[in-house]
């Protein structure tokens, strides 16, 4: 069944911040996977707001139902010589090729590193994670300052925090950007 907290607020909001972010930094890329990319969200923005020079995205996904869903949000740009492609993948030591940026929008979710590692030294990554409190949610960072400090980049060049309030309850989204 679709899960429409993809389209929630603090999931569009942060994939907003991250396009925005991404495009002040005026990188280009040939091919970029986004690991954990769910239903292509963030690969539908990356690509409709059209100021990312990317050759392909390819989105990968454990879920079995993402990839289909994935293809017919992003369905332009798979149509148009696979600019886009999901794929029902686990990105722990099964994805191969050589992308020069990652984007890992959902870090708190992985219960290994092992997609950590498989990472050459020297990949552009995008990261995020939250402090929200949830059950799916395997790893849990307090600040911006623990995010950052968990995966050690060589260098960073972007870092910060987004502050989602509502009602009856808020969260943290972090954000580092840099080279593994």
């Amino acid at each position: 069944m679709f899960n429409t907290d993809a389209f929630s607020s603090g999931q569009i909001g942060s994939k907003i911040w991250l396009c925005e972010e991404l495009e002040r930094l005026e990188w280009t890329s040939d091919l970029t996977y986004i690991y954990a990319g769910w239903y292509g969200i963030t690969s539908f923005l990356l690509l409709s707001r059209g100021k990312f020079d990317v050759g392909q995205i390819q989105s990968f996904d454990l879920d079995p139902t993402c990839e289909p869903v994935a293809d017919m949000i992003n369905e332009n740009w798979v149509s148009k010589e696979w600019k886009f492609k999901a794929y029902t993948l686990d990105c722990n030591g099964h994805v191969r090729g050589n992308p020069d940026l990652i984007i890992n929008t959902s870090t708190e979710h992985f219960d290994s590193m092992e997609w950590w590692t498989n990472i050459p030294n020297g990949t552009r990554v995008i990261l995020q994670g939250n402090n929200m409190p949830h059950d799916e949610h395997v790893i849990h960072f307090n600040t911006l300052e623990d995010f950052v400090d968990y995966f050690a980049l060589t260098k960073v060049v972007y870092s910060g925090s987004l502050d989602f309030n509502y009602l009856d309850w808020s969260f943290t989204r972090f954000m580092v950007i840099g080279f593994k």
